[in-house]
């Protein structure tokens, strides 16, 4: 057991470094293998739900499986990301705090009782899902149990079981429920899709946890894993008060508690062995304050006390904050005070210990106040935690190794949501500045040496951000939903396009052929694409006139052609004419269209083979003809950050940028610079249609649309940052754990 990997980091490494890297690799190793199996299930939809079809007694339940294998189809690409979106928040809902948990209803057991309270169609469904994930834990009963254990010695602050597992079956079937809520389909359907996904998923999940425990054996995440250990760890955790585990844990102390409880103070012990080589450089701001571990030192009461007394001075006219860095000089805030209450000749001491931990709190919040993620206005908010935090450490030393310690993880929280905030004019107007601002503010008045507070702020923090993502979450969906709507639209009328261009091309149309195909007939190719698809017979129809109407007007004193020519006429001029019509095109044009069009084909009956009334331009292409429509109809809104030029040349694939923008995801933050200044936006999704990277603000709204050479561009020249949104607690004490080494060495 020397070698194994611990749930809490040891001496020479940082606790991020620890927790997040083997959760980080079994993540990107389910996302993988799911992907695969997700896919495996779409592309056999088409052969299920048609052998259905075949199979099917009445016209009525054909149509209705074929409108499943298209609806199927439609949603795919949505089911998907929404599936791949699910599975990697299950992991980041595993360092979701234990209140929120319960208030957000995540890893509440099923109650069977509750079946009889939905609808037929509900219940079947809710049958169907208990069968595939009782089947997986039964097929999975030596695989399934060793990786929930393991995931669970990572995370010591919250129990994990094969309910809550990330990629446990049941949150898999509960994901897959909220993915298939995108399918328009009738309860038989439905269930054909779930009998899909229980056989090409959850039948396939042994490898995938087998892939997973192996993994984390390499990691050293319990490589020597007996089930009864873990057992009894279990039990230990979920028994009542007078159990006979319970008495065992009075007597003897929890293990996991002692092992977390000297892993923090291996943590700070770490700290202040690495500041040892730095106390003279650390102790140059503020007056020479004597530091010893006998005679008449203050006690923690008398700092805490001293440290109340500078956090409720006016942080707007404390000349002891500096104006740049926005930190307050603590020991020469504590000096002034004990200088002007001094009972006593003989000069107080600050043990060392204490000074430690000032050192350390001073650089956290150096890093903090030097975070480029974080905009300016809110770095002035933050700062003034500086003094309430230190309390906090100096209180309980185990605030640097818990990541679970409230006041951590309320910094955390106001800093992530900062990280997401443009600046605003009106900041008092501001909702979320107002909030952040409210809690700091809360704290300054309120915390004296209870830190009970910052769990009831956390709380009330929490709520209010998980309000203004569910609104912010359905304008960003309608925003996606737009966006690959146009999309969408805009891959048909290309492909209308290249298709007419390929069709014209060297071809010496007249006037009257270019304007029919180009003005009328290409919305019909168009509005056939979308409504019935390019292999249908309406589709087919469609081209096969397009190579009438230009076989048409080509002169030739060949008979048969003449008498072919003659017989296609009537038939052509209907296929147009009703096609025209179904776009709403412009009568009148019509009729004249048409009357040019005959004089073409009386022309082409002579014998001479001579065509009168040509009149001949350069053909001009349907995509340039589009261009301009789109240019003269849509107008950028003045939110929008566009880009009206053309992509450059693609840039050079080990171009660390180019490999940047394409590791990038949905959900990644970014700072975008331009003359109005500094937004924050989200990179909500990638078109595929159109290659397009739409991004929204934290309200879900769209403010800017990139390529991916654009954005490969605008990275290189700083108009476009990456934020990092990992933790920013963790991010600060990794720096200055990181510096101190540097020093040391």
């Amino acid at each position: 057991m020397g070698n194994e990997y611990k749930a809490v980091p040891p001496v020479n490494v940082t606790p991020i470094d620890v927790l997040a890297e083997p959760l980080k690799r079994v993540r990107e190793l389910a996302i993988k293998e799911l992907g695969i199996m997700l896919a495996s299930l779409f592309d056999n939809a088409d052969d299920a739900l048609f052998e259905l079809a075949d199979k099917a007694n009445s016209n009525a339940d054909q149509t209705l499986y074929f409108d499943a294998m298209r609806e199927v189809r439609i949603k795919r690409e949505t089911m998907e990301t929404l599936f791949h979106q699910k599975v990697a928040e299950g992991f980041r809902l595993l360092y979701v705090p234990d209140i929120e948990r319960e208030k957000r209803g995540i890893d509440e057991p099923f109650e069977a009782e509750a079946l009889s309270l939905v609808h037929d169609d509900e219940l079947e469904e809710t049958v169907a899902v208990r069968g595939m994930v009782s089947k997986v834990i039964s097929r999975c009963k030596d695989t399934l149990p060793y990786l929930t254990q393991r995931i669970d010695h990572l995370l010591p602050t919250l129990k994990i079981t094969d309910q809550n597992n990330p990629i446990g079956p049941g949150r898999l079937c509960d994901i897959f429920r909220i993915a298939c809520s995108e399918l328009a389909l009738d309860i038989r359907s439905r269930l054909v899709v779930y009998k899909l996904f229980d056989k090409f998923v959850m039948g396939e999940l042994a490898a995938l946890y087998e892939k997973a425990n192996a993994l984390l054996i390499e990691k050293q995440v319990l490589p020597k894993l007996k089930l009864g250990v873990s057992e009894r760890k279990t039990k230990q955790r979920s028994s009542g008060p007078g159990s006979p585990v319970e008495v065992k844990h009075n007597a003897t102390t929890s293990l996991e508690s002692e092992t977390q409880q000297d892993d923090e103070a291996e943590i700070i012990e770490l700290l202040r062995g690495l500041l040892a080589d730095r106390k003279p450089s650390l102790n140059k701001q503020g007056p020479n304050m004597p530091v010893a571990d006998t005679g008449p030192r203050l006690s923690q009461t008398e700092l805490v006390d001293l440290l109340s007394s500078v956090q409720q001075q006016s942080y707007e006219s404390n000349e002891l904050v500096n104006i740049r860095t926005q930190q307050v000089d603590v020991r020469q805030a504590l000096y002034n005070l004990l200088v002007s209450d001094r009972q006593s000749e003989q000069p107080r001491a600050i043990g060392r210990l204490d000074d430690d931990v000032i050192n350390l709190v001073s650089m956290l919040f150096e890093f903090i106040l030097d975070d480029q993620n974080l905009p300016t206005p809110m770095k002035a908010l933050l700062a003034r935690l500086q003094i309430p935090l230190l309390k906090v450490a100096v209180l309980d030393t185990s605030f640097f190794g818990r990541g679970g310690h409230p006041a951590r993880k309320l910094l955390n929280e106001l800093a992530t949501a900062a990280m997401r905030w443009s600046e605003t004019v009106d900041l008092v107007r501001d909702p979320l500045y107002g909030k952040i601002k409210y809690t700091v503010e809360k704290v300054l008045d309120d915390f004296v040496d209870d830190t009970e507070i910052f769990s009831t702020l956390l709380t009330e923090f929490l709520d209010f951000v998980a309000a203004e993502r569910r609104r912010s979450e359905l304008v960003e969906q309608r925003t996606r939903d737009a966006e690959e709507g146009l999309g969408k639209t805009q891959m048909a009328r290309n492909i209308v396009s290249d298709l007419l261009d390929k069709k014209m091309a060297d071809k010496d149309l007249p006037n009257v052929a270019q304007e029919l195909l180009r003005d009328g007939w290409s919305s019909y190719l168009f509005l056939i694409q979308v409504k019935q698809g390019v292999e249908s017979g309406e589709w087919q129809e469609a081209l096969e006139t397009v190579d009438d109407l230009i076989w048409s007007v080509a002169p030739t004193e060949d008979k048969a052609h003449r008498g072919k020519l003659l017989k296609m006429i009537p038939s052509l001029l209907q296929r147009l004419r009703k096609g025209l019509v179904s776009v709403a095109f412009n009568k009148v044009k019509m009729r004249t269209l048409f009357k040019e069009l005959e004089v073409i084909h009386l022309d082409c009956l002579k014998q001479q083979g001579r065509v009168v009334g040509r009149k001949h331009t350069k053909p001009v292409k349907v995509a340039d003809k589009q261009k301009v429509e789109v240019k003269d109809t849509e107008e950028p809104s003045q939110e929008v950050i566009s880009n009206a030029s053309p992509d450059p040349e693609p840039a050079d694939e080990a171009d660390e940028h180019l490999s940047r923008v394409d590791s990038m995801s949905a959900g990644t933050w970014v700072e975008i610079v331009d003359s109005e200044g500094k937004h924050r936006a989200k990179l909500a999704a990638v078109i595929k249609a159109t290659g397009k990277y739409i991004f929204v603000n934290r309200l879900g709204m769209k403010v800017a649309e990139k390529t991916r050479i654009t954005l490969v561009d605008d990275l290189r020249q700083g108009v476009i940052n990456v934020l990092d949104d990992t933790l920013l607690f963790d991010r600060a004490l990794e720096s200055v754990i990181g510096q101190l080494r540097e020093k040391k060495d």
